[in-house]
């Protein structure tokens, strides 16, 4: 197996750079491409930097996440607009409809505003100045814990990780019928795990890109459901608010048919996912540190209580 030099900085690193650029083109152009970008980006600081919390007890780590949850938050509702505008254009249109996608429209502009006032230079330079005195931390902190500490701590991240979204997955293959508010449980905690495998690949090492890329897919399958939910109960809404329901009706029909067929599929994913989970995560060590490390990670319920919250 090619040899790990487990060291996290260069997933810092990468993920501060996917992020510097991802924030140039949002703040450039809002598009739905560019604030997806950015989001993403914005999960991966955020995931490298629950790793570097694990590797010490610095207040300014915590500090330095919770800044980047705040540049997440911020991009929530453009991109749920932005997502509304690309599921809307698919269903039958028809002048009603038609008047909703404008309301929308006048909503992303709005926020496009508001989004661009927000991402100013001045606050990158100072999230810059921010992650810069956390990387030179990070690198002699790395240095001086050594590859068993540092499995260890990721070890208990994954573990940690994993298990939320298996019991998350487990309440929400049991609920009759299947409830949205646990699919959306799912579908975070299984962002969270896949994130923090990304951002721990230094030290899993190459299969850590196929565990990844699984529940990338079915990340996606449940983002889909839940968009098509969203969008269902945003354009009743409207539609109600204005006393036009029933002439929505159809495309009401369209949208809850779309989501019966993701969410059959999601049903039927849930035991691949488990298999995914219940895999083997094993930090690689270098040579000279083959026989410290601890045990394989075996990703599965820390309890017999499968179903414990």
């Amino acid at each position: 197996m090619k040899r790990v030099d487990g060291n996290l900085l260069s997933s810092l690193d990468q993920s501060w750079k996917n992020f510097s650029g991802a924030w140039k083109k949002a703040r450039t152009k809002a598009s739905e491409k560019s604030v997806h970008d950015l989001r993403v980006s914005t999960r991966r600081v955020i995931a490298i930097l629950e790793l570097a919390k694990t590797l010490s007890d610095d207040a300014e780590t915590a500090k330095l996440q919770r800044r980047f949850k705040k540049v997440l938050k911020r991009m929530g509702p453009l991109r749920d607009t932005q997502v509304f505008l690309v599921n809307v254009s698919r269903i039958r249109q028809n002048g009603l409809i038609g008047k909703f996608k404008k309301t929308l429209l006048k909503r992303e502009r709005r926020e496009i505003d508001g989004v661009r006032d927000d991402l100013k230079s001045g606050r990158k330079q100072k999230l810059s100045k921010a992650v810069e005195d956390l990387r030179s931390d990070f690198d002699s902190r790395q240095a001086r814990l050594g590859q068993p500490k540092i499995h260890h701590s990721i070890e208990k991240v994954l573990t940690s990780r994993a298990n939320e979204l298996l019991k998350a997955q487990r309440r929400f293959h049991r609920s009759q019928p299947p409830n949205e508010d646990l699919l959306h449980e799912m579908r975070i905690a299984l962002k969270k795990l896949r994130y923090v495998v990304e951002a721990a690949q230094p030290v899993l090492g190459e299969s850590a890109k196929d565990r990844a890329r699984e529940m990338h897919g079915f990340q996606q399958l449940i983002g889909e459901t839940r968009d098509v939910e969203m969008l269902h109960t945003a354009l009743e809404k409207w539609a109600s608010n204005r006393g036009k329901k029933i002439a929505v009706v159809p495309a009401l029909d369209q949208l809850q048919q779309q989501r019966d067929t993701l969410l059959k599929k999601v049903i039927d994913s849930l035991t691949e996912l488990e298999r995914t989970l219940t895999g083997t995560l094993k930090p690689v060590a270098e040579k000279t540190h083959a026989a410290a490390v601890g045990p394989k990670l075996d990703i599965a319920p820390a309890s017999g209580n499968t179903g414990a919250d």
